[in-house]
């Protein structure tokens, strides 16, 4: 049978004050009011170890600052066999429209081994706040719980959605980014919408000294005499690099010294991630211009931070969107994002919605040929991130969704 265990993770409290002069003091205000009910609460989250997606990143910047309102958070990561990490895999695949193809076997190892990680938990939580595929602890819990959904998962595998519906029909409460992410099946009086947000203090997302990115960007090969779009890839099945390398052909054709920058922190262990590098390069072979950096190439937080404040533009291409952070931290950094996501770009104020490569590459141009315009779509985004996309704002409305589910509940 496959084994499960709950690692537990430091979360050292930020005061919201910290936020202040980066997401208003009228944002810290509401977020502390959201704050109110659940002050003194036990709250448990629990994340999947080696899952895809930016769950940890998020966790990062959401869990310290909810401790600093007075809520009293914990983290733990849900790891154990290959077995299991296969399957809780399979499902989130699933949720996002892939194939899962799990097996009875599989799948009952999965939630016997879930089942015995929860009852190991101590039972004076206020609430359990599962996130993707760790939702399998749902079986063995008694306490209130709440499922955080990250990914799209509007059109999921049959077999996939209804594993987890049955899991789902347990929490008090399912939390999506859009309401557009959640299948049919969820649309309920427990579905509740709480876009995520990225974290202003974040050493990504600080405000650097004015010659910094070129000294951190220009070693990684970046020629700065140029202009260049931006893609942060995740190197998943889920990324369409592709996309991207297409629109970049058709704007160089407009724009001959225009560079594609493609960005991707590798996880060194991972097979799949290499893989798709190779992919990546051989389909970008005879295309001049195109530079994939990873870690291997120095690439690092810092050099990302600094790729998204320089880029003409950030290209945003996914096969099925997650809630994906780069577009948000290019638009706190005043660059536009052309492709998307919908619920996050306004169509000619922030950025471009450009469902082809046709018109990814016109507005690609349009960009470099305007900084003007660049400038004030920038700008612009900016301010919509600071309204609605730092972790500030995402903190209130989990909160409030958090506190509605366990008064329904």
């Amino acid at each position: 049978m496959a084994a499960a265990d709950l690692q537990p993770m430091a979360v050292a409290p930020r005061a919201p004050g910290e936020y202040a002069p980066a997401a208003g003091v009228r944002a810290v205000e509401k977020l502390q009011h959201a704050a109110e009910p659940l002050r003194g609460a036990r709250v448990l989250h629990v994340s999947v170890a080696g899952a895809e997606g930016r769950v940890p990143e998020l966790l990062g910047g959401l869990l310290p600052l909810a401790a600093g309102t007075g809520v009293e958070v914990e983290w733990r990561v849900l790891f154990g066999s290959p077995e299991l990490r296969a399957t809780a895999a399979a499902l989130q695949s699933g949720l996002r429209g892939g194939e899962s193809g799990i097996e009875d076997a599989a799948w009952a190892d999965y939630l016997e081994a879930c089942d015995q990680a929860a009852r190991s938990l101590r039972d004076d939580y206020d609430a359990v706040v599962l996130h993707d595929a760790a939702l399998g602890l749902a079986v063995g819990l008694e306490t209130p719980v709440v499922w955080r959904l990250h990914e799209d998962a509007s059109l999921p595998e049959p077999d996939a959605l209804a594993r987890a519906a049955e899991l789902a029909e347990r929490c008090s409460g399912v939390l999506v980014p859009d309401a557009s992410f959640a299948p049919e099946l969820f649309a309920n009086g427990r579905l509740h919408v709480a876009a995520p947000g990225i974290d202003p203090l974040d050493p990504r997302n600080l405000q650097l000294e004015a010659r910094l990115p070129g000294r951190v960007v220009r070693p990684l090969g970046v020629d700065l005499e140029r202009p260049f779009c931006l893609q942060v890839l995740e190197l998943d099945r889920w990324d369409d690099p592709h996309a991207a390398i297409d629109a970049f052909r058709l704007a160089k054709a407009e724009e001959p010294d225009l560079q594609l920058v493609l960005a991707a922190l590798l996880d060194r262990a991972a097979t799949e991630s290499w893989q798709a590098a190779k992919e990546i390069s051989d389909y970008a072979e005879d295309t001049d211009g195109v530079l994939l950096l990873t870690t291997y190439e120095g690439l690092g937080s810092l050099e990302v931070g600094a790729l998204l404040l320089l880029a003409r533009t950030v290209i945003e291409r996914s096969l099925r969107e997650g809630f994906e952070i780069a577009p948000f931290e290019a638009l706190w950094k005043r660059t536009p994002v052309v492709g998307g996501p919908a619920f996050a770009i306004r169509d000619g104020v922030d950025g471009f919605l450009a469902p082809g490569a046709d018109e990814a590459a016109a507005h690609i141009v349009e960009l470099v040929r305007d900084p003007g315009l660049a400038a004030e779509m920038g700008r612009s985004g900016r301010e919509r991130v600071r309204e609605h996309f730092l972790v500030t704002a995402a903190l209130e409305r989990e909160l409030r969704a958090l506190a509605d589910s366990l008064g329904a509940g």
